[in-house]
Parts: C-alpha cells; sequence; structure tokens
C-alpha cells in the first residue's frame, strides 16, 4: 500500500512537473471569444444567466454553444485570477487533469484488476504529448469537464449499487452535459462494460443501457434546444466528411503512438473521393479496427483490451462519422478517446512483458511524454510561437497565415503581416475576417483607400460585430465618426458581450452629449460588468475646471479627440461660460467628424467671446467644409 501511494504522489509530481511551464501561456483560438473578449465572465453576478442564456458562453453569436458550466468555471478563474492573466485558467486546467487522472486510476482498476497497470495507463494519459492541445486551449475546457462527469457515472455504476438501482448514477453524466452535450456515447460504452465485465446477454445489456440512453438522446435535444439561433456548427458536406474521417481516425492512432508532428490547426480538406488513397488507407485501417476489436472480444483474459478498442471508437464517432463540423481533423479531439487507448495499451505492455521490463518501458514511455509535453508547451507559449509552428507544419491553412499575420501586426511588422495576410487570401479569398485583418493593416500602412475596400468587402462576405466594429473604428480614426456610430449600435446589438465594440460606443457617445442612449448603455454595461473601464472614462468627473480643461488640452496634443472632447465637455460642467471650453469641444468634435456639433459648439464659444479669434477661424473652416 505503501509503495503504491508513494507512486500515485510520483505520478502527481510527474503530471505538474510536465504542465508547470504552460502556467504563462497565452491564449488562442476560441479563448479570444469564449474568454477574453467575453463580458460575462466578469462579473459572478451573471452566473444565472450562465444557465438561460447559451449568448454567454461566446461573443461570437455563431459559436454560442450551451455549455454554462465551461462559462462558470471560467467565471470562477476570472474572479480568482484577478482578470485576464492567463496562471489562474492554466491552474484550474491542471487540477482538473488531476482529478481526471485519479478518477481514471480507480475506473482502470476495475478494468484492469492491477494497481500498477491502472496507475501507468492514467499517468500516460495526463502527460501523453497529444493531449497538450486540449490543455493549453482554455475554451477546451469542456473535454475535461464532461470527461469527469462520465467517469464518475461509470463509477457510481460499478461500485454503488444504490446509485445503480436508483438511476443516480445518472447524475454526474447529466452535471457533465452542462460542459459539452456528446455524452450519448456513455450508452453504448456501458453496453460494452456490462457485455464484457458482468457477462449480461445482449438483452439485458440493452435494458440496462436503456436509462442512460433515454437521458442521453433527452441530454441532447435539450442541448440542442438551448444552443443560440445563431449557432453554427461549420460543416460541408456529409459524404465527403465522411469518407474523410478513416482515415482521420488512422492519423489519430497514429498521433497516439508516436506524437510527432502535432499542429494546432491541420490544414486538411474533405475527401474528393471515395477512392481517394488516403481514404483507402483509413478504410483499411477501420478494418484491422474492427478486426482486432472481434478477436479481443473473444477471449476473456482480453477484455481490457476489447473494452479499450471499443471505447477508442465510439468515443470517435460524435465529431469524426457523419456530422461534419469546420475542421476536417482536430488534435483536441482525441482527449477523450485515447481513454481507450491507454487502457488497452497499459494492458497488453503489462501483461505481454517481464516485470522488470515492462516497468521499465512505463518509466521511459512516461517521462519522454513527459518531456514532449513540456517542449510542446513552450510551443503554446505566444500567438507568435504557436502560428509560426503552424504555417511551417500546414502550409496550405489559410486561417494559420491570417493568425500568423496578426501576431506580426501587433509587433508593428505591418510588411510582414500583409505578406501573410496576402498568402492567407490566395487560399481563402472569401474569409470574411480576413478581409477584416486586411482592412487594419493597410490603415496602419497608410493605404486608406484599400483599407476601406476591405472593411466593405468584408461587411458584403459576412456582416457580423466585428466587420461592422472594425470598420467602425477605422472610421472614427479617419475622422468620419458620425458613419461609425450606426456601424457600433450594430455591432453591440449583434453581439453583446463584447467589451471593445461597448467602450468605443460609450466614448463617441459621451464626446458627442448624446445622453438619453450613453446613460442606457452604461446601465447596461454596468448589469454585466460594473468595473468595465470604459464606465470610469465616460462617467469620469474632474474636480475642478483648471484640472478638466488641461485634461482636454492634453488629450489634443496627441490627438486623442474622443477623449478631448469628453474632457472639454466637462470642463463646461464647472464653467458654462468658458469660450476657450466651446472652442477646444468643437476643435475635437470637428476632428472626429461631427461638423454640425462644432460649428454649434464654436457659435457658442463666439456668443461667450465674439472677440474669438480661434473660434471664429474654426467655425469659418468647418462651414467651408
Amino acid at each position: 500500500m505503501i509503495r503504491f501511494a508513494a507512486a500515485c504522489a510520483a505520478a502527481i509530481v510527474l503530471i505538474v512537473a510536465a504542465y508547470a511551464n504552460s502556467l504563462d501561456n497565452a491564449f488562442h483560438f476560441d479563448d479570444s471569444h469564449v474568454v477574453e473578449s467575453n463580458l460575462f465572465l466578469r462579473s459572478l453576478g451573471n452566473v444565472p444567466r450562465f444557465f438561460t442564456d447559451p449568448n454567454t458562453f461566446s461573443s461570437l453569436p455563431q459559436n454560442a454553444t450551451y455549455r454554462p458550466l465551461v462559462t462558470l468555471s471560467l467565471a470562477l478563474d476570472y474572479a480568482w485570477g484577478g482578470g485576464l492573466a492567463p496562471r489562474a485558467f492554466h491552474v484550474t486546467q491542471i487540477v482538473l487533469l488531476l482529478v481526471t487522472g485519479a478518477l481514471l486510476v480507480a475506473f482502470f482498476t476495475t478494468l484492469t484488476r492491477s494497481r500498477s497497470a491502472a496507475l501507468f495507463a492514467a499517468t500516460l494519459f495526463c502527460v501523453h504529448t497529444a493531449n497538450t492541445e486540449t490543455m493549453n486551449l482554455i475554451s477546451a475546457r469542456s473535454e475535461l469537464l464532461s470527461t469527469i462527469g462520465l467517469l464518475a457515472s461509470f463509477l457510481l455504476f460499478i461500485h454503488s449499487a444504490l446509485a445503480r438501482r436508483t438511476l443516480l448514477y445518472l447524475l454526474p453524466l447529466a452535471l457533465g452535459a452542462l460542459a459539452k452535450a456528446p455524452l450519448v456515447v456513455f450508452a453504448p460504452l456501458l453496453y460494452a462494460y456490462v457485455r464484457l465485465y458482468e457477462k449480461q446477454s445482449p438483452r439485458r445489456a440493452l435494458r440496462t443501457m436503456l436509462p442512460s440512453l433515454v437521458l442521453g438522446i433527452a441530454l441532447l435535444a435539450f442541448l440542442s434546444a438551448m444552443n443560440s439561433p445563431q449557432w453554427q456548427s461549420g460543416g460541408g458536406s456529409r459524404w465527403h466528411y465522411l469518407i474523410t474521417q478513416p482515415f482521420v481516425w488512422l492519423h489519430y492512432a497514429r498521433l497516439f503512438v508516436l506524437p510527432i508532428g502535432l499542429t494546432a490547426d491541420t490544414d486538411w480538406q474533405p475527401f474528393g473521393h471515395w477512392y481517394d488513397t488516403r481514404a483507402i488507407a483509413g478504410y483499411a485501417f477501420i478494418a484491422f479496427l474492427v478486426w482486432l476489436t472481434r478477436i479481443a472480444w473473444r477471449h476473456e483474459e482480453r477484455k481490457p483490451v476489447a473494452f479499450g478498442l471499443t471505447w477508442f471508437a465510439i468515443a470517435l464517432l460524435p465529431t469524426s462519422s457523419v456530422f461534419p463540423l469546420a475542421e476536417v481533423a482536430n488534435e483536441h479531439r482525441i482527449f477523450f478517446a485515447y481513454i481507450g487507448l491507454v487502457v488497452a495499451a497499459a494492458w497488453w505492455g503489462m501483461n505481454r512483458l517481464p516485470r522488470r521490463a515492462a516497468m521499465t518501458a512505463a518509466i521511459v514511455i512516461l517521462l519522454a511524454h513527459a518531456a514532449g509535453t513540456r517542449e510542446r508547451n513552450e510551443i503554446w507559449k505566444s500567438g507568435e510561437s504557436l502560428w509560426a509552428d503552424v504555417v511551417a507544419k500546414s502550409p496550405a491553412n489559410g486561417r494559420a497565415w491570417m493568425n500568423y499575420g496578426l501576431t506580426q501586426m501587433a509587433k508593428g511588422r505591418y510588411t510582414v503581416a500583409k505578406e501573410s495576410f496576402g498568402r492567407a487570401a490566395a487560399l481563402t479569398p472569401n474569409y470574411a475576417t480576413l478581409a477584416i485583418n486586411q482592412g487594419i493593416v493597410e490603415g496602419a500602412l497608410g493605404n486608406h483607400r484599400s483599407a476601406e475596400e476591405h472593411f466593405r468587402r468584408a461587411l458584403a462576405l459576412n456582416a457580423d460585430h466585428n466587420a461592422h466594429f472594425f470598420f467602425a473604428r477605422w472610421l472614427v480614426e479617419q475622422g468620419r465618426a458620425p458613419e461609425a456610430l450606426e456601424h457600433l449600435r450594430i455591432a453591440v446589438r449583434l453581439s453583446p458581450g463584447v467589451p471593445e465594440q461597448r467602450a468605443l460606443l460609450l466614448r463617441v457617445l459621451a464626446a458627442t452629449g448624446r445622453e438619453t442612449e450613453l446613460h442606457a448603455l452604461a446601465a447596461d454595461t454596468r448589469r454585466l460588468d460594473p468595473a468595465e473601464p470604459a464606465l470610469a472614462a465616460v462617467t469620469r468627473r474632474w474636480p475642478s475646471y483648471d484640472a478638466a480643461f488641461t485634461d482636454g488640452l492634453r488629450a489634443i496634443t496627441r490627438r486623442d479627440w474622443l477623449a478631448a472632447a469628453i474632457a472639454s465637455r466637462d470642463a463646461l460642467r464647472h464653467d458654462a461660460r468658458s469660450a476657450d471650453a466651446f472652442n477646444n469641444l468643437g476643435w475635437s468634435l470637428a476632428q472626429l467628424g461631427f461638423r454640425d456639433d462644432a460649428a454649434r459648439a464654436y457659435e457658442q464659444a463666439l456668443a461667450l467671446d465674439p472677440a474669438h479669434e480661434r473660434a471664429k477661424n474654426n467655425l469659418a473652416a468647418v462651414r467651408a467644409r
């Protein structure tokens, strides 16, 4: 017992050590809209809404699927970490992985009748290099939470007669479904378990699995109904997706044996013909897998292998069969499926090798995977390192070239970014998000006509909140804020949870003195996140006229016309007869493009001081334009 406890402690140390260098890794992929730009996470006062509104899961309506348990855990991380520092989120990932590992040890012990094999299999699962793709993607926490729920249900079914009799073993499954939908696979997995381990007849096994099947279907229907009406799976042809998946299965199996060449975003496309040589290789693999599974089912002593291979196949069906998803292959989808392969491999190794050789091989394998995991974590360290790796391994991936370009644009390397966007456009010419980013980089390079063409093309391709917001932001920068207003209103209406677009709309409303609309938007924002920084910026009250006026002048110097207008309005709150403050307000509004408002401000300045030369000249200039 003491030796096993020491081995468990060593396993925990190895798992933590394998992921210790991931704690400060950046957010990636779906994290951008699930975590970073999701205003709903920023206040625990929104928790009840997580369970009623799928739009709280993501700031993108087309990605607003119903996963309240994931959103709750992310909101807790945000509160615990005091914001968007990644460390709190990654610590939770590791804790959830350790919980998963503990449940796997208990589950695998039942399957293999060997604590050593169970501990090896569970540890291998936790440090397997391929699982870094799930662990480093915070929004993929749904895999961890749903897996924990399913394993807990299995353990209750196996070890608690009361839970089995009263169907309480289904409760963790139902809770896990609040993290991810495809838990309908529990029923066929349970059928396989009772057939293999309890020797139930096919008829009795069907009766045993029936409650979980009914619950799974009901949960699937409920979760589908709770998704946002705008939610999209992003898939294409069922037939072409289907004929591609056998080769994807082969790819996933190869990564289990040799996790080399991992890429965060493949450039695979659905096969055009069923007789593609890769498709034929996939069919051969499926035939081999079926043959191997049938052989294992026929031998009592090979039950762990039979169950593990069955688990692998059943677990892949929701994402790798006839239900087309946006990506043909995605390496974070193998997380749940690998549970089957690790138990099959661990049992086979422990029973086919001499004990000393088996223990030596187990240690070498675990250390190798832990080292591979640490190395892969380094790739996920930043957006630049990740996307440089992706474009090297998936050069035909237009999205990857775009994202690599974004990392370069963030560093001010606009020419490199433009080149990357050009490569992306050659691969994905009708990609609205790419058109937005092309507009941004052209604007940064001073090519304003080209920038506007790209922004308008993005709106034509997909008039979502991003297309409206980024065009509006550029319009404000170009002194065309009146045109930006409606785009900002549409962006906030389409996606209420994005803080950046709310912040810009709040500032424009405050700068132009649209008090009624400003107060309504501020109140709505305050309900979502009382600490939203934009609220402080637009509701700020300077202690004196001099303080507000001076801040307004400083904002004019740095060409921050919105801040200048807001400060000038507060200066007028202190002294409504300041011609200079009216003049500064007019100048700021004119630079934003609100020329009628600017003219009125200049007129008020001249009404107070008819000899105010700057106000006269400015009024003449704005009228001339």
